[in-house]
């Protein structure tokens, strides 16, 4: 447990000094057996520590160990907890509200595959529709599409992204805001070409074999 709460200060960390959330917002999470260790409500990721994480019962929700003086978990758990309860291949969640793919999910422009990291280090991209942060609802709609989702995006709010590991969930966020930022810029100077249903299907191939050095 130890070593699940160093890593998820550390990247959370991370998040901040790499522009991916402000303030207090997004959150993290990873998973320990049967309990989910998730940073605490009201606490700004570069600013985590060990008191700042909460335990909480992955089929309950009930937080752990907590009295009168514990902080609370994010008020995002519930959205956590609904990908691990559907995933088991899932360690860790990050969800963040980086600005360059908050603002163009937010657009009728689509996010589209425009470089090959999209394709290699993504994994299935879902964009819901906008759910109000925070309810039930939108814990609802995060676990109904983790079937067929790695990557999820939500417009007027931001990314939720998984992996094995705290370190895959923590790169899934950062390229998704680098493949924004390509996007915005493309549209900038001209009409971006996003790769064609051939070319992501050749990389989709490459990726099969292992060869995804870009």
């Amino acid at each position: 447990m130890a070593d699940c709460r160093e890593q998820l200060i550390a990247y959370g960390m991370r998040l901040m000094a790499q522009g991916l959330t402000a303030g207090t917002g997004g959150n993290i999470s990873a998973r320990e057996g049967a309990t989910v260790v998730v940073s605490a409500s009201g606490v700004a990721l570069d600013e985590l520590e060990d008191d700042g994480l909460c335990a909480v019962d992955l089929a309950s929700g009930e937080t752990l160990g907590q009295d009168e003086e514990s902080p609370t978990p994010t008020s995002e758990s519930a959205m956590h907890l609904a990908v691990y309860r559907r995933r088991a291949d899932v360690g860790a969640v990050v969800h963040a509200h980086p600005p360059w793919l908050s603002g163009l999910i937010s657009t009728d422009r689509p996010f589209q595959p425009l470089v090959s990291e999209v394709i290699f280090y993504l994994g299935r991209v879902v964009t819901l529709p906008y759910v109000t942060p925070t309810s039930t609802a939108l814990a609802e709609a995060v676990g109904d599409v983790m079937d067929e989702a790695d990557t999820v995006l939500l417009p007027n709010h931001g990314i939720l992204t998984m992996g094995a590991t705290v370190r895959e969930a923590y790169h899934r966020c950062v390229v998704a805001e680098h493949a924004a930022q390509a996007i915005v810029a493309a549209s900038a100077v001209g009409r971006p070409r996003y790769l064609s249903d051939d070319q992501v299907a050749e990389l989709n191939q490459m990726m099969n074999k292992g060869d995804t050095q870009a």
